[in-house]
């Protein structure tokens, strides 16, 4: 859900009530923390994972905005961005305390995105929803080869090779691109096929830095067609976040 649409539904529902925000590592701790706050909040979540896709919010590397009303009613919200301070709304209020979401939700990070799928890859980086630098090509690379014996192997190794090449020039696009933001990228984002990107970080050592850094996002951008016309929709991708309407 964009950040317009989703503040419109906080104020539209947000009633006498609460918000809890949790950082990635608080999170992460949370089914062993003791702070009394945080586990009354427990049954709440755990009502949200139990709706389709909610096995994402225990899982979630940007952390969670929490809102619920005196009933018990509420959001769970998987953020786009990660949340940097663990708050609780202090006490029942007028409305949901949503001014921490609005303002993650406003600020423009610098983002790079790499997309990528076998025969043609983008690499941009973003300030805010602006492209600021971007880059899209194509390499080829063999479809799939249903024959068997030595033939299907001999194909299968070329189709490894131009799949290498392919990895191997989105990475060195990518560090091009990004190398002018270096010292300001504040995370990394991949999109495409699935497979395609798992072999593409395992390769290439820009992926591996930012992930090492904890830049790299495990989201990943829905975009099947990696071409120039794809940066529009990214653009209104990135502050997209996962919502979860309880009760």
């Amino acid at each position: 859900m964009g950040p317009e649409s989703l503040l419109r539904l906080l104020q539209r529902r947000g009633a006498a009530g609460e918000s809890r925000y949790l950082t990635p590592a608080a999170l992460a701790e949370w089914p062993e923390a003791r702070d009394a706050a945080l586990q009354e909040w427990r049954p709440f979540l755990a009502a949200a994972e139990q709706l389709p896709g909610g096995a994402a919010l225990g899982q979630s590397d940007t952390g969670l905005a929490l809102f619920r009303d005196s009933s018990g009613r509420g959001l769970a919200i998987i953020p786009p961005f990660p949340i940097t301070d663990n708050l609780i709304g202090p006490g029942p209020l007028p409305s949901w305390d949503t001014r921490p979401l609005a303002q993650l939700l406003a600020t423009d990070y610098i983002v790079g995105v790499i997309l990528l799928r076998l025969g043609r890859y983008l690499t941009a980086v973003f300030e805010g929803t602006h492209p600021a630098v971007s880059k899209t090509d194509a390499r080829y690379v063999k479809g799939k080869h249903h024959a068997g014996g030595t033939s299907q192997l001999r194909f299968q190794r070329i189709r490894e090779g131009q799949a290498r090449k392919l990895y191997d020039e989105t990475c060195r696009a990518a560090q091009g691109r990004f190398a002018p933001y270096a010292d300001r990228l504040d995370y990394l984002l991949l999109g495409g096929d699935k497979q395609t990107l798992n072999a593409f970080a395992k390769v290439c050592p820009l992926v591996r830095q930012y992930r090492a850094q904890g830049k790299l996002l495990n989201r990943r951008l829905n975009i099947r067609d990696p071409k120039h016309a794809a940066l529009e929709p990214v653009a209104e991708l990135l502050r997209q976040s996962r919502v979860w309407p309880v009760g």
